[in-house]
């Protein structure tokens, strides 16, 4: 195997990482050649070593996340930008001789690592990446809260890795055997790397300091689409980049008026059609509504309408677990923007389908931008009332929703 990166042999994983590193050279607002791809922050870390080349800036901890923030200019950064499990990392160099130096030493990631780094830096996985890390934060911090209680434990910090314990001499945990956390001991202190949101959430689960958060984030990826989403019942402010700028408007209506916040990114196939991109959107908004739902229990369960000049929309929704979905009124045209008319009945099929709900659409008017913008309205405000928490009882006599 050649010993440097530069490969023009066409193949490709060639192709793949020139792909990769114009992303992030964009991403990251950097000259091309500044860009530096090596197998692991180890292998990249061994071959610096040898070269002679100090890292300034190690942000492999962070993973993708890490590309928020800017470069320094002129130091050497060091990033992970692939999963755990395929570490592809890249070095940021700005002296030329520098990087040839560190690319002779490092052979060339293969194709697996790269197509993993390739798809970590597509928008969806960036702003999941996010979501998780934001997640992880605050349930360590409930952790941090609930272990400082603990008689044998004097304080906990949250690190960058994890949680770091100051604890009495001979003091024994059991965060190994009750959630897998591996302890590293150093006189008097324990620390533990918690790697995720959803092992700090089996960490906070386990100390019985589980939040009331309602909240998902999830990511789908088709063949015509690749989004990510989040949502926050109890959150607000909204995030819309669909690559459908009407559509945008909408997500930002159900935000607004449902009372949640909510982050949208989709890359679609929108130079064929809008219609992958609103369907596929609107069943991840229902899959992660359910999910931020959870057992439903206290909710109010149902909800209803709105008018907007000479138009009139009402939207009834039963968070029954059943789906079922009814459009009544036809929408003169046949766009309002870059949004085809047809596609809002189908927005409310694809969000009845996923979030198993029963959605009842109504509307009448004369102005097609008033009818759609009215009907999405409508849902946001009727989803408000819906999620309302009244009090603790599961709102069916069937026991289950």
């Amino acid at each position: 195997m050649s010993r440097t990166y530069l490969d023009l042999s066409g193949s490709s994983d060639q192709r793949t990482a020139t792909a990769l590193v114009e992303r992030l050279a964009n991403l990251l607002k950097l000259d091309l050649g500044g860009v530096v791809l090596a197998s692991s922050p180890a292998d990249a870390l061994r071959a610096c070593a040898a070269a002679g080349v100090d890292i300034a800036d190690d942000r492999t901890l962070m993973g993708v996340v890490g590309l928020d923030a800017p470069i320094a200019a002129g130091a050497a950064t060091l990033l992970r930008v692939g999963p755990e499990q395929a570490p592809l990392s890249v070095i940021i160099i700005a002296n030329p001789a520098s990087r040839d130096s560190v690319r002779k030493a490092l052979s060339r990631p293969a194709g697996l690592l790269l197509e993993a780094g390739l798809d970590a830096l597509r928008p969806a996985a960036r702003l999941k990446a996010r979501a998780d890390r934001d997640t992880r934060g605050d349930l360590l911090d409930r952790a941090a809260d609930q272990l400082e209680r603990v008689a044998e434990v004097r304080s906990v910090q949250v690190g960058p890795e994890g949680l770091v314990l100051e604890v009495e001499p001979g003091a024994e945990l059991e965060l190994v055997d009750q959630v897998g956390l591996q302890g590293r001991t150093d006189t008097g202190r324990v620390s533990y790397d918690v790697a995720d949101a959803a092992t700090a959430r089996a960490l906070v689960d386990w100390l019985g300091a589980a939040d009331n958060a309602r909240t998902a984030t999830i990511r789908r990826t088709t063949k015509e689409t690749d989004i990510a989403l989040s949502v926050d019942l109890d959150g607000e402010g909204v995030s819309a980049d669909t690559g459908v700028h009407f559509f945008d408007h909408m997500l930002d209506q159900i935000g607004r008026h449902g009372g949640i916040g909510l982050r949208v990114v989709c890359e679609g196939d929108v130079e064929v059609d809008a219609h992958h991109t609103i369907e596929d959107v609107c069943l991840a908004l229902g899959e992660a509504l359910r999910d931020a739902l959870g057992d439903k229990r206290g909710i109010a369960r149902f909800g209803f309408e709105t008018p907007m000049d000479e138009t009139r929309a009402s939207v009834w929704i039963d968070l029954s677990g059943r789906p079922y979905a009814r459009f009544d009124g036809a929408i003169p045209g046949e766009r309002v923007g870059d949004f085809p008319v047809e596609m809002c009945a189908h927005a409310f099929r694809s969000l009845a389908e996923s979030l198993r709900a029963a959605i009842h659409v109504k509307v009448d008017g004369e102005n097609a931008h008033h009818m759609v913008e009215s009907c999405f309205k409508s849902f946001g405000r009727a989803l408000r009332m819906a999620k309302t928490i009244e009090g603790d009882a599961l709102p069916s006599t069937k026991g289950v929703l």
